[in-house]
């Protein structure tokens, strides 16, 4: 191959790699971009008409949300995938804290008639659903036979716990530190640091050591 002929493809190959390299910072650009103007725009529907009873959007808008209507969300790798429904937030988000390195995968249910918190690390499956007040639709016997069932407590949920699919934490529950809950698991009751859980209602299958 002459000389000439083989520089010329070597700049050509160099200066595709040039234009990949500028398209690409250039993609990452817009979407960062857009993503900015996603977030303003709707922060500022949602300050006109109330906040939204659920979350439809990618994690980086629906934290943007959260913490303009008084959520507590960490700036440090928290992934809050769609859709999540909030309940009792008409005025805002104030009862919701998630700690740094949080996920939640989708479809999840948070009632914040209490304060959730989520600390450091925890992980909430795609439907998990957070109970914080328990009724019986204003049906009298019910609530006087139950009352002990009724009202409004917050749930803890500590560092590093895993939440699976489909698990229902009642109000009032604290969930340990490195304890996981398995999946369709319904918690009634306290777990335990460093513990598995699993069933309905939850037991104790083991201890994580």
């Amino acid at each position: 191959m002459p000389i000439i002929y083989r520089d010329c493809v070597t700049q050509s190959e160099k200066l595709i790699e040039t234009v990949k390299a500028v398209m690409l910072r250039l993609r990452r650009y817009i979407q960062k971009a857009l993503i900015f103007i996603s977030k303003i725009f709707l922060i500022v529907l949602f300050k006109i008409i109330g906040p939204p009873r659920v979350l439809r959007y990618g994690w980086p808008i629906n934290a943007a949300i959260l913490r303009a209507f008084g959520a507590n969300i960490s700036k440090v790798g928290v992934f809050i995938h769609s859709p999540v429904i909030l309940h009792s937030a008409r005025k805002g988000y104030s009862n919701l804290t998630i700690g740094d390195n949080c996920l939640l995968n989708g479809n999840n249910f948070l009632d914040l008639s209490g304060h959730i918190t989520l600390e450091k690390g925890v992980s909430l499956g795609p439907g998990v659903t957070i109970m914080t007040h328990n009724r019986y639709n204003h049906n009298v016997f019910l609530e006087e036979r139950l009352a002990h069932t009724c009202g409004i407590k917050d749930v803890l949920i500590k560092e590093g716990a895993g939440i699976k699919a489909g698990a229902l934490i009642v109000h009032g529950i604290t969930i340990g530190k490195n304890a996981v809950v398995a999946g369709n698991a319904v918690v009634n009751r306290d777990v335990k640091d460093n513990s598995f859980v699993a069933g309905v209602p939850a037991r104790m299958v083991k201890e994580i050591i």
